[in-house]
């Protein structure tokens, strides 16, 4: 892997963790294969080389890591994205009351980059003061449950901006997820094939932008699970099953 592509692949992962931040005020949230059993305290997940790894070297250069750290309730309370060297490149601290996320900083080169504050509202229908680049918004989260589906809509000042919809199996783990950006129109289903302890071995991922539709297919293998069930180590192939991920993972748990 080339430089640019590394750092090609470094700033679109923190654009994207650090737009997901002021919206997920989440519970064992762990991309990109799924949750995590037990009651976690802390997990470490090292993003690999997968040439470098695939070529057996012992070693492997680390790309950059993410950092998550969660209370005895399963609530994500601080996390950080670092880079190869483990220097914190974004950070964001959470605070939970009763289940509920009613207030999370985000920070990047020490400095405050967005703040969300919970106005009102109880689960399933809240309301936050949100800043981020400059700009104040009132953002309303709106979630239902019907059966399987689980929708969540989110809109800024008024204005729907996104909506996601979540099916699960029996057991409550996501095999599909449908998100729809509704400034831009662009959408996305993600169908999740599940193995018997609930990893996602194959991620079908379909996406419409401009009125073009295009197919990735994702396939993952793990190497590796502790006394908990949490898988250690995963790589990741592309459709023509070349190499494209390697993840590594360290946890710690409350007692």
């Amino acid at each position: 892997m080339n430089m640019k592509r590394i750092i090609r692949l470094f700033a679109t992962i923190l654009f994207v963790w650090c737009s997901a931040v002021m919206t997920s005020c989440g519970r064992y949230r762990e991309l990109p294969f799924g949750g995590m059993n037990g009651r976690v305290q802390k997990v470490t997940v090292f993003h690999l080389m997968p040439e470098v790894w695939y070529a057996g070297n012992v070693g492997t250069d680390v790309m950059y890591m993410n950092s998550s750290v969660y209370d005895m309730d399963g609530n994500e309370i601080a996390s950080a994205l670092m880079d190869s060297a483990g220097r914190i490149q974004t950070q964001a601290e959470s605070l939970f009351e009763n289940g509920i996320c009613v207030r999370s900083i985000q920070r990047a080169g020490g400095k405050t980059t967005g703040h969300l504050s919970l106005v009102s509202g109880g689960k399933g229908n809240l309301e936050y003061t949100k800043e981020q680049n400059g700009k104040i918004v009132r953002m309303s989260v709106r979630e239902s449950t019907f059966g399987r589906r689980h929708k969540s809509v989110i809109s800024e000042d008024g204005q729907v901006v996104s909506v996601s919809v979540v099916r699960t199996d029996r057991y409550g783990y996501p095999v599909e997820i449908t998100t729809t950006d509704m400034l831009t129109g662009e959408k996305s289903v993600e169908t999740n094939i599940l193995d018997k302890n609930h990893n996602v071995t194959e991620k079908h991922l379909v996406t419409v932008k401009d009125g073009k539709e295009e197919e990735r297919v994702t396939y993952i293998e793990y190497g590796g699970f502790d006394e908990h069930g949490n898988w250690l180590d995963a790589r990741t192939y592309n459709d023509f099953r070349l190499p494209e991920e390697v993840v590594v993972r360290e946890f710690e748990y409350w007692e």
